[in-house]
């Protein structure tokens, strides 16, 4: 589309974080029980930020329970 001589500069990528279940992952570590986790959103990281930061505080603050296709122990082996 382009018909004249151009050169590139300089180039920036982005890489979205997500997993194999590709779902987010909220919840406490399991090693270290003060330090929390919200990952893994994907390429709708915009949209689900604001709900999944709500789950995280309702969980820490008021003991919540977190919905299981977020919650970060889906991963824990049984």
């Amino acid at each position: 589309m382009v018909s004249c001589d151009f050169e590139i500069l300089n180039h920036f990528a982005g890489i979205r974080p997500t997993v194999k279940d590709r779902r987010p992952l909220v919840g406490t570590h399991p090693n270290y029980k003060n330090m929390h986790i919200l990952n893994g959103l994907g390429t709708r990281g915009v949209m689900l930020a604001p709900s999944m930061a709500m789950n995280l505080y309702d969980y820490i603050e008021n003991n919540v329970a977190l919905e299981h296709y977020v919650n970060i122990d889906r991963f824990k082996s049984k």
